[in-house]
């Protein structure tokens, strides 16, 4: 752009308007006005690069490297336009780790928190490259499974848990996981409702006996 931008000046300052320059003036000037070209496009690049950057460190997580709840709420309020305007069914899990608190009470905050990173490790590689994990807060996570359906959401978390399970034994983290598992058949209102219905299954697995995934097939409201 920077070439094309300082020969266009060059044409149009020779054919279109007088020029009394010599050849050395009009050297200097072709120079002159291709460095600027060029040091404006660096500082464009570079703008748009740390913008990126930013953007990118906004929706992140800065514990578990996963994205956070701001990040996590752009992607569902894609996945869901993409849902109502395509009629494609997706899936939506919510996780809580059981006993957290007891980990963080006896054994402290670092181990908390290596116990977090650990969660977010295993949801990573057990997932498809195209499911999106993402920490909402505290011990809780959310992973959402575009064009699943019930079936194989239910294969999917079957292998999750059992991940899960292992690294937890191996670290000797006496802790387990309460999972509400919603396949949306039919697109929800809004975002805020997609949570709320996977929040509210998760805690009828808390209040039961937790350690336990329930599943639940939602195609709107009756």
């Amino acid at each position: 752009m920077a070439i094309c931008s300082t020969v266009i000046w060059f044409i149009l300052k020779n054919l279109i308007y007088d020029n009394n320059f010599s050849l050395e003036q009009t050297i200097f000037a072709w120079l002159s006005h291709f460095i600027a070209y060029i040091l404006l496009a660096i500082m464009i690049t570079n703008f748009r690069n740390v913008h990126r950057i930013e953007v990118v460190a906004a929706d992140t997580d800065n514990l578990t490297s996963i994205i956070n709840s701001r990040g996590f709420y752009a992607e569902l309020a894609n996945e869901l336009l993409r849902s109502t305007r395509f009629k494609r069914v997706f899936s939506l899990a919510y996780i809580d780790i059981d006993n957290f608190k007891y980990i963080n009470d006896s054994k402290g905050h670092l181990i908390g928190d290596k116990l977090l990173i650990e969660v977010a490790k295993c949801l990573k590689l057990a997932l498809r490259a195209t499911d999106t994990v993402a920490r909402l807060g505290g011990d809780e996570f959310v992973c959402l499974l575009p064009e699943t359906k019930s079936q194989a959401a239910k294969k999917v978390f079957s292998k999750v848990r059992e991940i899960l399970s292992e690294r937890m034994k191996s670290n000797n983290w006496p802790v387990s996981f309460s999972v509400g598992m919603v396949t949306f058949e039919t697109p929800p209102d809004d975002i805020k409702e997609a949570i709320r219905i996977a929040d509210d299954l998760m805690y009828k697995v808390k209040k039961n006996k937790k350690n336990n995934i329930a599943y639940r097939i939602w195609q709107g409201k009756a």
